[in-house]
């Protein structure tokens, strides 16, 4: 990992360890609580439900149980006894008894809150027949001469005295729960009567028991027989009470659970509770719509708030790049591409700003400017120093040239007094009036060659005339400039070294010729010592100091005003002798000289 980073760039980099650090994990944040929140909230929410109908499920038991306690209690009145072991009694008895119960019930019916108490009595020979019938009252004493046709009577008839749970139609209105029980004789030893106590209203009295888990607005919270018939529901109107349900067979099978049924192409979540004894199933359902509704609202809220958060790491890396990144990577690539003692791109910054990048931009940019002032002045510096060692090393010519032109002189005006000795005087005056120029460093071929023309003059008169010198220069390279005094230390090291014995036979030749941008000067003699021209150029090179100070001089004067391409060499020439060649550039302004070269 450390190589693959440490081969980016710093923005590069960056944009990588943002993906890595903060896009992957907010989105995998994002992606785990949209799909898991709502596992984890439909498991809570099923959770509690089941533990709510399981709650209420005990408190609808116990409420069937405290009314069928009541009802025992009401069976064991002599009232009802009395009416149960009706003995053949005369028709003032049977009214009697009967006032006596239907006066209980009455009463009983006056405190009870939600529902009624009614007693069916099997009348095989009509001896109540003055006794209203339903279609009077809707509660009290009914006869009945075929009471096995009652929609209750087999359940009851077979719980044997327990009390059991039927609809019923209402005595006179719709129909209703009810809590039908046989009653027994307690006169006869307990044994089964043909009488039975009806508790109707049922419903109402369970609904007010089921009513805390029944607070959701989309919930169905529905009470079921044996038979998954609805026996009492509340907070829906689309199911009605006495019809059927239809339940997966692993939720008609269970006891207890939390189950996701499809209804309609609609998914519900089912939370039930069988009980054992009272033989109901307490189901409480509701679309999972609004179980994860909530959770929809929650999920689309940290959706906006994941999406604002991932805005805002944008905007504070887009800042980060902005303030940080880019200004290091400029100040690197401005850095990367500074040549020393050239301008800097770069601005400095306001040195009020606090930035540590800033900061150190205005001291990188300083430092350049120091830096390029440094080689400035060193150039300046250099360029002086040269001029200086131009000036010191033409000034160890000039006397060298005049002390041995007068030597001359002084001998010639000693052998004979005639006019040459005027003439030497004059080129004399010449070589120096040429060598001083004024103080310029350059001058051009011509005149350097007048120089040389003069100096050869005087040679020649101080060794009588005994060696010959060939001119060979072409006109076009006249104009074109040349350091003075050049010429003079090569012919003279030819005329000292080579010719300067040989008498008549002696011969100089000097040939001034140009090749393409650049002057060539070639001074050759034919001289008869067996110098090698290597050893020569040694001593031009500087490799050798022990002699030959002139020609070196011109070599290293050659070199610091044209550069390193430029300069003298030596080399042998066909037939004897040695030949220098001069090479420099073919320019008329001094500015333009390689001065760069050499720097």
């Amino acid at each position: 990992m450390r190589p693959v980073l440490s081969n980016l760039s710093m923005m590069r980099r960056f944009l990588l360890l943002f993906f890595l650090f903060v896009v992957i994990p907010v989105i995998f944040m994002y992606l785990f609580v949209t799909r898991n929140v709502s596992s984890i909230t439909e498991k809570q929410v099923g959770s509690a439900l089941l533990e709510l109908v399981k709650t209420n499920h005990v408190t609808l038991d116990r409420s069937m149980a405290h009314m069928e306690e009541t009802m025992n209690k009401i069976m064991i009145t002599p009232e009802i006894q009395n009416m149960v072991s009706l003995p053949t009694v005369s028709m003032y008895e049977r009214v009697r008894r009967y006032n006596e119960l239907d006066r209980t019930l009455t009463l009983t019916n006056l405190s009870a809150n939600a529902v009624s108490y009614s007693f069916v009595l099997q009348d095989d020979n009509r001896l109540f027949s003055f006794v209203p019938g339903s279609e009077i009252q809707l509660r009290g004493i009914f006869f009945s001469d075929n009471i096995t046709t009652q929609p209750w009577y087999d359940s009851a008839f077979k719980a044997k005295g327990r009390a059991v749970l039927s609809l019923i139609p209402s005595f006179g209105g719709p129909q209703t729960l009810a809590m039908v029980k046989q009653m027994n004789d307690i006169y006869d030893g307990g044994t089964p009567s043909p009488g039975y106590l009806i508790v109707s209203g049922m419903e109402y009295l369970l609904k007010s028991d089921m009513a805390p888990v029944s607070d959701s607005r989309e919930g169905e919270l529905l009470l079921l027989d044996a038979n998954d018939r609805i026996i009492s529901l509340t907070g829906t109107d689309r199911l009605p009470m006495g019809g059927f349900i239809e339940l997966p067979a692993n939720v008609a099978q269970a006891n207890e659970g939390v189950f996701h049924v499809e209804v309609g192409g609609e998914k519900w979540m089912y939370a039930l509770h069988r009980s054992g004894d009272s033989g109901t199933m307490l189901l409480f359902r509701t679309p999972l719509s609004a179980v994860i509704g909530e959770h929809v609202a929650i999920n689309r809220l940290v959706s906006y708030s994941m999406l604002i958060y991932f805005l805002l790491l944008v905007l504070v890396s887009f800042y980060f790049i902005r303030s940080i990144v880019r200004p290091i990577a400029k100040f690197a690539r401005f850095s990367r591409s500074y040549e020393p003692g050239k301008p800097l791109a770069m601005q400095r910054q306001s040195d009020k700003s606090r930035d540590e990048v800033a900061i150190l931009n205005n001291r990188f940019v300083d430092m350049v400017y120091r830096l390029n002032q440094t080689i400035h002045d060193k150039y300046e510096l250099e360029i002086k120093q040269r001029e200086a060692e131009l000036a010191i090393l033409h000034s160890q010519i000039n006397p060298h040239l005049l002390y041995n032109t007068l030597e001359s002189i002084y001998w010639r005006m000693l052998v004979e007094d005639n006019t040459e000795s005027a003439e030497m005087v004059m080129d004399l005056s010449l070589v120096m009036r040429i060598g001083l120029s004024r103080g310029k460093e350059l001058i051009t071929i011509e005149e350097e060659l007048q120089h040389a023309e003069a100096y050869i003059r005087l040679q020649s008169k101080r060794h009588e005339y005994s060696f010959r010198v060939h001119w060979e220069t072409d006109d076009a390279a006249k104009p074109f400039l040349i350091p003075k005094v050049v010429l003079q230390p090569l012919i003279e090291n030819a005329i000292f070294h080579g010719i300067r014995r040989m008498n008549e036979d002696g011969e100089l030749w000097i040939t001034l010729r140009m090749e393409g941008c650049e002057v060539v000067v070639i001074v050759e003699d034919n001289g008869f010592k067996t110098i090698a021209a290597e050893a020569i150029q040694e001593i031009v090179e500087g490799r050798n100091t022990d002699a030959g100070y002139g020609i070196r001089n011109v070599n290293r004067r050659i070199r610091l005003h044209y550069g390193s391409g430029y300069g003298l060499r030596y080399e042998d020439r066909e037939g004897g002798g040695i030949r220098a060649v001069l090479r420099l550039p073919a320019m008329t302004d001094s500015a333009n000289s390689k001065e760069d070269d050499h720097v």
